[in-house]
Formats: structure tokens, sequence, C-alpha cells
């Protein structure tokens, strides 16, 4: 089914028209008939339907319902949903730990690309593949918070004429590969800084002292009480003003890397 619909670039509508592209993104997912994946700005369902024929499942989001007739077309096993993502990454990030897809692979509308990543760190997942604007790789390395979740390993450059329309810049085929688990694999400063952005509306010396005995309670055994923790974090030479703030800036992360070691 064909619709000649014009992209809304006020929607961060820009669509991959090359193949070849569309082809890598879904290889690069090692996509299996078990997988449950996640689509997000799924518009005419270039790579949604190619996504379709590999998996049991795709949940695809697309907000402009004006592609609401080809997305009806595409097989019984894509579950179709033409609404805003937002409030659905946002249910499966904080609030709901339930495992509901496997995968996100998608060509992710700008507005989008940091929420998902923030609702990302809540989340368990396989794999996670996405095409996002170059510069935003460099948003997620020096982000304190996306470096102390996932680092991120590019696979494909995409000029910007491979897209209709063309944006204003190029963009890249990402992959999110997640920290190792700073449990099984010890580290004291990753946990904390997973820690205390994963509990942001505690004040960051409670967060701290809680993510200290969790730490050691988990990876030894060990009992650590309040008064030792609390001592551990004085001894940091955190300064006070950040300790008695909620955790909203990249100096608490910073001071972790300085003053915690294993």
């Amino acid at each position: 089914m064909k619709i000649d619909i014009s992209p809304d670039i006020t929607k961060d509508q820009f669509f991959l028209k090359d193949q070849k592209i569309l082809e890598k993104i879904v290889s690069l997912a090692k996509l299996q008939k078990k997988d449950v994946v996640l689509e997000i700005g799924a518009g005419p369902g270039n790579l949604t339907q190619k996504l379709a024929l590999k998996v049991s499942k795709v949940i695809a989001f697309e907000i402009d319902k004006r592609f609401k007739p080809i997305l009806s077309t595409l097989p019984s096993n894509v579950e179709v949903h033409i609404e805003d993502a937002w409030d659905y990454i946002q249910l499966h990030g904080k609030f709901r730990k339930k495992k509901v897809y496997n995968k996100v692979v998608s060509n992710l509308p700008y507005c989008l690309c940091e929420p998902l990543l923030h609702n990302l760190t809540f989340l368990d997942y396989d794999k996670v593949i996405l095409l996002v604007p170059k510069k935003f790789i460099k948003t997620i390395k020096k982000n304190p918070i996306f470096s102390s979740f996932f680092k991120v390993e590019k696979h494909l450059d995409v000029p910007k004429q491979k897209f209709n329309p063309q944006p204003k810049t190029d963009s890249a085929v990402i992959e999110l590969i997640k920290l190792p688990d700073p449990v099984k694999h010890p580290n004291l400063p990753l946990f904390l800084k997973q820690y205390i952005y994963q509990h942001e509306g505690q004040k960051t010396r409670n967060s701290l002292t809680e993510g200290i005995i969790h730490f050691y309670r988990l990876t030894e055994e060990k009992k650590i009480t309040k008064n030792e923790a609390r001592e551990r974090i004085k001894k940091s030479g955190i300064p006070l003003k950040i300790l008695e703030s909620l955790p909203l800036t990249s100096s608490i992360y910073e001071q972790i890397d300085k003053n915690f070691i294993n």
C-alpha cells in the first residue's frame, strides 16, 4: 500500500530511504524469532516491515495519524501504537521493570534520543541499535549518567543525503552496550553512580550511604553499618554542598570517580 505523505519535520520525521542501510540495521540487531522489538518512530514502516519478518513481535510507535492506514497493513505480529511514545517509555522505564521487549531498534526521533537513554538505564535489555544524529554520540560519551550505564559503539555513518527530507546533520547507526554489572564485577564507583541516579529523589548523602551498604552486602556479604558508610563518605572529601543536594548535576559523578576506589 502506497500513500503520498509529506514528512513533517516538526515531528522529527526524517525517513531513511536507503534499503541497504535499513538491512544493515536489521543485521546489527542480530534478531531471533523469539525477540520482541520496540521501534519508536515507525513512519511509513520501512524498518518495521523488515523487523517483523525476523521476530515474534514488533511494538511500533508512530505519533502521526496519517501513517495509520499504511501501518495497519503490516504483518499481524506488529503491534501498532498511533501515539506519542513518551508515556510508554516512562512506564516501562522508571515505573515498570517487567521485560516487555528485549531489543530496541529505531530510527529515533531526535527529540526522544535523551529521554529514551535515560529510561534504558532502568531496564534490562539484550540489544539496542539506534539511528541517531552523529553529534549525539558525543552527548552520550560526555553525559555522566549515560556513561555510567553503557558505552556507545558506532557501526555505520549515514550521510544526511540518505534521508527524506534531508536533515541538517549527518547520522550514525550506534549500539548501546551495557557496562559490566558492578556487582558481578565488583566496581564500587560505578555501582554508586548507578545507585544515586536510580535514587535521584534522595539527597546525595542518603543515597551514597545506602549504596555503600548495598554494595558490600551484595559483593562480599559484608555488613556495613550506616555510621561506617557515613565515615567512608566523610573521608571521601566530597563537599558538603554536594552531599546535601539532590544528585542532579555532573559534579557528584565526578566526585565519586575522584574520591572512591574499589
